[in-house]
């Protein structure tokens, strides 16, 4: 992926936030030169895997695999065993039409998808067993204040405002339908890297081609600075 291409995605997605009234906080606008004037606040946003992520789930296919998304606050998931702290996270993700995040699931995690704004936003589910194996079990999630009684593989498309809660062990794809959406995740701290289960399992991204200027830090790029 080249840093042009990052650049430009990022952009988009400050500009999608804008049009449907996100605001993202400072630090989505800082560059390297202020990570390394707030070496604090970069080891916190380092920490928690805050700030912007252009992800590529097959290499060479962000159209229709992949996502731009930056994470707003994110607790500490150590903290979840005493049940006391900042237990809780938020994400805003831009999906292009018809982009599609693959089949994930989650251990310890619960969240919210939730329609921001813009296209309809599909998900697909279904139940996987201890060993992540998928299922024929019908299941229920809640739809803001409906229950849904689902089979595997049905979707649900969320309009603009409405969320579907995901529990643990219910895998999901999502993608957004007719045009740009742009949704957001509200979900139990987690630690991305150990909860994030992909079926079939993604393989490591590649090398960002340094092609242009980095405008913007992305979760990438924290072991570098």
């Amino acid at each position: 992926m080249r840093r042009s291409f990052i650049n430009a995605r990022v952009d988009e997605m400050q500009a999608l936030c804008e049009k449907h009234g996100v605001a993202l906080p400072a630090f989505a606008r800082w560059g390297e030169k202020d990570f390394r004037a707030a070496p604090d606040a970069s080891a916190f946003i380092a920490a928690r895997g805050l700030g912007w992520n252009v992800v590529e789930f097959r290499p060479g296919a962000f159209a229709t695999d992949g996502l731009t998304l930056f994470t707003l606050r994110m607790g500490d998931w150590r903290d979840l065993e005493t049940k006391r702290g900042r237990l809780y996270a938020e994400k805003a993700i831009m999906s292009l039409d018809g982009q599609r995040a693959p089949h994930h699931y989650h251990v310890v995690k619960t969240e919210d998808i939730v329609n921001r704004g813009g296209a309809r936003f599909v998900v697909e589910l279904f139940k996987v067993d201890s060993l992540g194996e998928p299922t024929k079990e019908r299941f229920r999630v809640v739809k803001d204040v409906s229950v849904l009684d689902l089979g595997a593989g049905d979707q649900v498309r969320l309009e603009p405002g409405e969320s579907l809660t995901l529990e643990p062990y219910v895998a999901h794809a999502f993608w957004a339908e007719g045009g740009t959406a742009l949704a957001g995740e509200v979900s139990l701290a987690n630690d991305d890297r150990t909860d994030n289960y992909f079926l079939p399992p993604l393989a490591p991204p590649g090398p960002i081609e340094e092609d242009a200027p980095k405008r913007r830090v992305t979760v990438r790029d924290y072991r570098r600075i």
